[in-house]
Order: C-alpha cells, then structure tokens, then sequence
C-alpha cells in the first residue's frame, strides 16, 4: 500500500540521511532517476505528500516542472534570494544536491570542509584543490578511469576532527565538451559511464565512486598550478603559510571564530603533506600522481619536489568582445544572494560564486528585462552621472562579454537589436537602486 501511495503522490518529500531538511520535489521520474543515478548510496527516504511544504519548515528547496517545458525545472531555495528558473534535470539535480550539501555542512559536527576534489591513491588520500579553472574537477573525472583509485568527491571533502576526510557518495561532476586533447582512454569511460547531463556538464557515475559515509586520514593537499604552455608537471613544495592560506580560503565548514579556524587548519595541515603540482597536460599529470602516490607505501620516494616558489596563477583570458547593440537576457539557472553590503552571484550548474562590483549588480538587475550595452548604458547613465557615456557602454559590454561566456546570459537575437522598454528599466532601476 505504501508503494502505491508514493508512486500515485503529486510531490515527495526527500530526506537524506544526516541532514534534518528535506527536499520537495514532484514525483517526476525522469528527476528521481537521476538522483538515484547521482547519489546511489547516501540514503534517503522518500514521504508522499498531500500539498506542498513549506520553504524552510521542512525542506529546503522546492521543485515544480515548468510550464513551457515539461524535462524542464523551477526550483525555490532557501539560500537564493531569486528563483532558478527552466533548469535541466542535470542542473536540478546539481542545485538540489548543492542545498542538500550547504544544509548537510552548516549542521555538521565537522568544521572542516574543503572545496576540494579527493581521491584515495595507494592507500592514501589525496586532496585537490585550487584557483577557478585550474582543472580539479577535470582531474577527478579523469582518475575515475584509474580502477584501482578510490574517489571520494570532486568538490566538497568534509574531514572530521580526527583528520578523516569523509566521502558522501556523489558521482564526480564533468565540464562538458571534454578538453580537445583527452585522451582516447578518459573519452571512452566518460562515454560508457555518463549518467545524467546537459550541454555543460555531465555526471560521471563510476563504480569506484566511495560510498557515503567512508573514511581515511587525509595524506597530502595538492594545489593545482595548470599552465597554458606546455611544460612537464611536476611538484613544487608549498610554504606552510601559503598552505595554511588555500586551505583556509577553500574552507566551507562552520568556525566560531577566526581563531579557531586557523588553528583547526593549522592542526590538520600538521599532519599533511602539501605541494602544488604544476602540469600542461592532464595525462602528464595522472602519471606523476601515479609516481608520487601509486606503489610506495611512503609517498616521493625517488621523485624530485622543486623547492617553493612565489606564485600567482594565470589570470583567465579575456572574454570575446560584444558589440554594443547585441541584446541579452539572464539564463536559466542563475542565482543572485545579498549578503551583507555584497551581492552574489552563481549558476545552479557551476561551483563558482562570483561577487558584483556595483556596475555588475545595476547590470544584473536590469537584465530581468532583456537589453544591450547600449540601452542599459543609456538608463545607467542617469545614476553614473560622473562616467562619460562612452566609457560606461564600453564597460558594461565588457561585463555582459564575462557574463556570456560564464553562463549567466545569451543573446537573445543573434545579429540583430531587440527594442526594450527604457521606461520599465527605470522602473527596476528606481526599484533596486534608488529606495
């Protein structure tokens, strides 16, 4: 009777083993089939519900199939001022599973959780971390073809007091397309093993993913230096206050304050070898894990490490310019969250959060309506009476050029000028900015 209640409910109510808050989903099955795909071993109970929760009582995030598109879905969550609208089920799944993280950290006994991909290499457990774009989750994605590495996440590692690193049983998320020079091994194991995916990002459901809930002492934190131009990978020592710097800015558990954050960090690293591994190419970089992690019962054995290095990582090269007339409009999925005097800014589908400046922040909330560089400069320019027009239309083309490229706007008419109510971007303007 319970079966047949559940499969005949409009919405369920998920609760994920460990974590007080659930989800509030529509019994969809293409949803709930990718969850399961994603998540095969974190347990959770599913309860038949007879009306929508409430967001905050007992769930965190609600879901409800769009309208316009029925694979498609709206999503309302706690830690997002502003609806997520017209996900892919791969971005749901993502954001949801994203919530259920935050929820399942910020409830955690476990202060530590580093940003970070894992994986256990020779019996050790190796994180790895690193500037945006600087190929952790590509990395992770790739050792899943490795049979005999054990992962453990590719982007949150929770590590009790105890120096443990815990695995939640996530399959590894993929940027998709694959870079041009995978090679022929990575591209067939991400074909025989994608699961759920989009055009920009897939999950990598692989039998070697550790279940919730397993753990080993973490051994090494690897900060990831990849280079533009060719060079042979190879590790650079790590001064302890650059480790104890990257390990505290990946950090996303919960501290009462600054003091015991360091000094937690401080501890855990006490008993952790740190290097940065510099490398151009990713199987380059497989094969000098290999070397450093994969037979030795003591890591480095006969493996040179460079001494340590003043760094500063490659900058990400510039976006491709737009011109001024081409008219944009916010994407699907995009998440705006004010906190303190700082907006920010995410994509359901994306592990970076992106802070506005107060140029970016006008833009943004002015692409509620779709509009181009000339347009909002035109409006803008009211508020930013001391910039000359020129100049902020060239500025704010230059912002919507990021934007597009990041993912969180399109071109709404290729080649071609859209009209667009300056009288309602007032409004907005006035809205947001002037009250």
């Amino acid at each position: 009777m319970e079966t047949i209640a559940k499969q005949q409910a409009a919405r369920l109510l998920l609760k994920f083993s460990g974590v007080g808050q659930g989800l509030c989903v529509p019994n969809h099955l293409a949803l709930m089939n990718a969850l399961r795909e994603v998540v095969p071993t974190w347990d959770f109970t599913e309860e038949a519900l007879s009306s929508d929760c409430e967001i905050g009582d007992h769930c965190v995030a609600h879901v409800s199939i769009a309208f316009h598109a029925p694979l498609c879905y709206n999503i309302n969550s706690i830690y997002t001022e502003e609806p997520m609208m017209g996900l892919s089920t791969a971005s749901a799944v993502c954001s949801l599973l994203a919530d259920i993280l935050e929820t399942h950290i910020s409830n955690s006994a476990n202060p530590i959780a580093l940003h970070a991909g894992a994986f256990v290499m020779g019996g050790k457990l190796i994180a790895v971390s690193g500037p945006r774009r600087a190929g952790k989750s590509t990395l992770i994605s790739r050792l899943c073809a490795e049979p005999d590495v054990q992962i453990y996440c590719d982007d949150v590692l929770p590590v009790n007091p105890s120096g443990h690193g815990i695995a939640l049983g996530l399959a590894p998320r993929l940027r998709l397309p694959l870079p041009k020079l995978a090679s022929p091994v990575f591209r067939q194991h991400v074909q025989q093993h994608l699961g759920p995916h989009d055009e920009r990002y897939g999950y990598l459901c692989s039998a070697n993913v550790a279940a919730h809930g397993t753990t080993h002492p973490l051994a090494a934190l690897i900060i990831l230096d990849r280079r533009a131009q060719a060079t042979n990978a190879h590790f650079c020592e790590l001064n302890e206050d650059d480790a104890l710097f990257y390990a505290l800015q990946q950090n996303m558990g919960n501290f009462a304050n600054p003091q015991e954050a360091l000094l937690r960090t401080q501890a855990l690293l006490g008993n952790v070898r740190c290097l940065r591994l510099v490398y151009h190419d990713l199987e380059d970089a497989v094969a000098l894990l290999r070397q450093a992690f994969g037979q030795s019962a003591e890591p480095y054995t006969n493996l040179p490490v460079q001494p340590a290095q003043a760094w500063q990582p490659e900058t990400a090269r510039a976006a491709e310019p737009i011109r001024a007339k081409q008219v944009f409009a916010r994407a699907p999925g995009a998440a705006v969250r004010r906190i303190g005097n700082s907006t920010f800014l995410w994509l359901a589908s994306e592990n970076s959060v992106w802070r506005l400046n107060t140029v970016a922040e006008a833009v943004w909330a002015l692409l509620e309506t779709p509009g181009s560089a000339e347009e909002l400069a035109d409006v803008l320019g009211e508020v930013f009476v001391q910039v000359p027009k020129a100049q902020l239309e060239k500025d704010i083309a230059g912002l919507m050029a990021v934007m597009k490229e990041e993912g969180f706007c399109s071109e709404l008419i290729k080649s071609k000028t859209r009209p667009v109510d300056s009288w309602a971007l007032r409004g907005m303007r006035s809205a947001a900015y002037l009250n």
